[in-house]
């Protein structure tokens, strides 16, 4: 009888193994999840993330080197010399779902207190705590980057493939342009074939620096004190035309508008408005073949009384025009290059005046120029450009100069 009782449980042991190794639902061999290489984790901006029990990290940010030649005409003295731009860590803290907290450093021109050093900071470019309870309604504090115009909000140099920032970037909008307060934003998904975002902040505002030479950068306000206790608003709307539920998947396309207002004088006689667009197109021509046109216009009004040395408006703009072609075989996409590397031939063209009611009142005023770049973007954190940029300004010999300019910026 034991011996039946052996054979009857062995039996049974036999069939429900052969049972389980035949299941449908679950076949025997089971393909794992492929392993995503790290120039893909890279190329996705994965390789700084970390789960952890405080809740999700990401470390990431950029540097950027380069080589620039500066030939100056009319007597002007002519350059050439390696800059150490930007070393830039970026932080980001997810707490829980609807907290985070992020922030940037920037690094530039190799640090600072060090006597050898020249055009060199260490600055907090943004640091936002986030609460997000919903798309539509969102609340930031801190120091907020301001989210006026296309560059300042995407200001990192990994972005572009130009390493010359534009003037509207660097004399109207003075990117990286940050400032202490708090705001709201939201994106709204409801409406067909579009979405529309919107983003106001308070914060100090301008003082009324304003010059003919350095724009809006000379009116930037400290970070522990406001001239005048007014606050400014800033906001923006964002146009996102959902051009692939169209039924068009080979363009893209956003836009925006910005808008601001402040009392910038100590005595809260001098207000400003300003007023920005922005916009980018793409085309996907093909796999291989694309194009991406962006830029942006940004105007600002100040009332108060002009003359040659105190503006009372200025503005600034630029379009950047960039040709994506990609000859690399596809076997190389995962392994030593990104999903999309591609070479770029892309071209600028900029115009700024920072006293509208004068002319060529400083070398950088009435200016305007072009560049004509090549880029190399093999994963899409790593770029290396050469350009050519030819500027001149009305009315002053010199403000007219060219320059070439060898680049490299890595993310991580």
């Amino acid at each position: 009888m034991k011996t039946l009782c052996l054979l009857i449980l062995l039996s049974g042991a036999t069939a429900l193994a052969a049972q389980e190794a035949n299941t449908p639902n679950e076949p025997a061999d089971t393909e794992k999840p492929v392993e995503k290489s790290i120039v893909e984790k890279w190329d996705d901006g994965e390789l700084g993330e970390f789960e952890t029990p405080l809740g999700d990290f990401h470390i990431g940010g950029y540097a950027s080197f380069m080589h620039k030649t500066i030939t100056r005409y009319n007597g002007g003295q002519s350059e050439n010399f390696f800059d150490a731009i930007r070393i830039v860590p970026q932080f980001e803290w997810q707490i829980v779902d609807w907290l985070s907290f992020s922030m940037e450093i920037e690094f530039e021109g190799g640090g600072a207190d060090a006597g050898f050093l020249s055009d060199n900071e260490v600055l907090v470019e943004y640091a936002e705590v986030h609460i997000t309870p919903l798309d539509e309604f969102n609340f930031k504090a801190g120091l907020l980057l301001i989210n006026f115009g296309r560059y300042n909000p995407n200001h990192d140099d990994i972005n572009w493939d130009l390493m010359d920032r534009p003037y509207a970037a660097r004399r109207v909008i003075p990117s990286a342009f940050d400032q202490p307060g708090a705001g709201i934003y939201g994106t709204f998904n409801q409406l067909p074939f579009f979405s529309f975002s919107y983003d106001i902040s308070v914060t100090q505002g301008f003082d009324d620096e304003f010059t003919n030479n350095g724009g809006g950068r000379d009116a930037r306000q400290s970070f522990r004190s406001d001239n005048n206790g007014n606050k400014a608003i800033w906001a923006k709307l964002g146009i996102l035309p959902r051009i692939d539920d169209m039924g068009v998947d080979w363009m893209r396309a956003d836009f925006g508008i910005s808008y601001t207002y402040q009392e910038i004088g100590p005595d809260n006689s001098q207000s400003l408005r300003g007023f920005g667009v922005d916009g980018g197109l793409g085309f996907d021509f093909s796999d291989r073949l694309g194009l991406e046109i962006q830029g942006e216009w940004n105007r600002f009004w100040i009332n108060r009384d002009s003359d040659a040395a105190t503006p009372n408006g200025l503005w600034g703009y630029f379009v950047d025009v960039l040709f994506k072609f990609d000859p690399f075989p596809a076997s190389w996409r995962g392994d030593c290059f990104g999903s999309n590397p591609y070479i770029g031939v892309v071209f600028r063209l900029e115009q700024n005046d920072l006293n509208d009611d004068h002319v060529g009142t400083a070398t950088r005023d009435d200016r305007i120029g072009m560049t004509v770049g090549l880029s190399f973007r093999p994963i899409s954190k790593l770029v290396i450009r050469a350009e050519f940029k030819h500027q001149q300004s009305k009315r002053r010999d010199d403000g007219d100069e060219t320059r070439f300019v060898l680049s490299l910026s890595i993310g991580f």
